[in-house]
């Protein structure tokens, strides 16, 4: 493994899986309708360097990646002194199979994985762990800077957020929206944001309080302000 002296960057694949149809194979289409929001809220929770080694990101979104392209970055070796972490985000319990997939390929070809979303954090995943695939069971604010870390020193742990799944408060960054050749993907030009999360109430049907718990936390206004203007100047 590269040391941290030695890495002249980390590479940060973010990778909204998509999920495997009744055929077998993955759904995909030509558009989506709208972005998923955790991919651009996970790009921007991630600083330009770390440790002083510089840090470079892409997104992929695998319901509308009809050129299967994006699967050679988790294949080919990265170049001496570039690190490459696969970050599978947002995965629900029905991409949770693709996801492992996903992860489970980059690991083979020599790159680290990590899988997070609902259903890792709201789900046991203790039968996979020490398998070479790493597992975010809270919420990205509270870990996703030591992730980055460990990714830097070449070796993730096996599950990260185990003791505390959600961040007392919400201190996020502006969110950088989908670039406009991203938007060209979707029907819809729009972006999803969070101003808050967290429910009081206990409805048994609702998984809400299971994945942003029962104490409701704000974004400072600031923030949302500022989200919402680059939104605006991303068209």
């Amino acid at each position: 493994m590269t040391s941290p002296r030695s890495l002249e960057r980390l590479h940060v694949v973010f990778i909204k899986p998509g999920k495997y149809g009744t055929d077998g194979f993955v759904e995909r289409f030509r558009r989506g309708f709208m972005p998923n929001a955790t991919l651009y809220h996970m790009r921007s929770l991630t600083p330009s360097s770390v440790g002083g080694v510089e840090v470079t990101t892409e997104t992929i979104d695998e319901y509308v990646e009809t050129d299967l392209g994006y699967l050679d970055r988790l294949t080919v070796p990265a170049d001496s002194g570039v690190r490459t972490l696969v970050a599978v985000v947002g995965v629900q319990s029905h991409q949770f199979h693709r996801a492992l997939d996903l992860a489970a390929f980059a690991h083979d070809h020599g790159h680290l994985a990590v899988v997070g979303g609902p259903h890792p954090m709201t789900c046991s995943t203790a039968e996979l762990h020490g398998r070479g695939v790493s597992f975010a069971l809270a919420e990205a604010e509270l870990i996703w800077l030591e992730i980055l870390g460990d990714a830097l020193r070449g070796e993730l742990q096996h599950v990260y957020g185990a003791g505390q799944r959600w961040q007392l408060e919400l201190t996020h960054p502006v969110i950088a929206p989908p670039t406009r050749r991203e938007l060209r993907r979707y029907l819809n030009r729009v972006m999803g944001v969070y101003p808050a999360r967290g429910c009081p109430f206990r409805c048994s049907f609702c998984s809400v309080i299971k994945i942003a718990g029962h104490q409701v936390r704000t974004t400072p206004l600031e923030t949302v302000l500022g989200t919402l203007r680059a939104a605006k100047r991303g068209g």
